[in-house]
């Protein structure tokens, strides 16, 4: 029996059905990670060299032209994310002056966040 033929009988059969290869997500975003820390980029869940994680792709930071502080890549595992809010490239770009991905500090006396 041909292939075309089986999948077309299992087709029939209820309760059985051909695996679905969901695609992967990938979108722009904020990111909010337990700890107070906030990261921007674009995102990808469960990356083909991490199945399980989270991708982030940070761009660089642009100030007058020149990079004021280099993209970078993280990897982060599903349980440290609080929240994932999907938005344009023009929000993270926007956001990224705001936004290192480092845990939250007090401010000094003075200091404005």
């Amino acid at each position: 029996m041909k292939r075309t033929t089986i999948v077309a009988e299992q087709a029939l059969l209820p309760g059985v059905a051909e695996p679905v290869d969901s695609p992967t997500l990938r979108s722009w975003a904020l990111c909010e990670l337990y700890g107070h820390q906030r990261i921007v980029g674009h995102v990808t869940v469960d990356p083909v060299e991490f199945p399980g994680m989270i991708r982030i792709d940070v761009p660089d930071l642009l100030k007058n032209g020149e990079v004021a502080r280099k993209g970078h890549t993280r990897y982060i595992g599903r349980n440290a994310i609080y929240s994932i809010t999907p938005v344009d490239e023009i929000t993270v770009r926007n956001l990224l002056p705001h936004v290192d991905g480092l845990p939250a500090r007090q401010a000094s006396i003075g200091e404005g966040w």
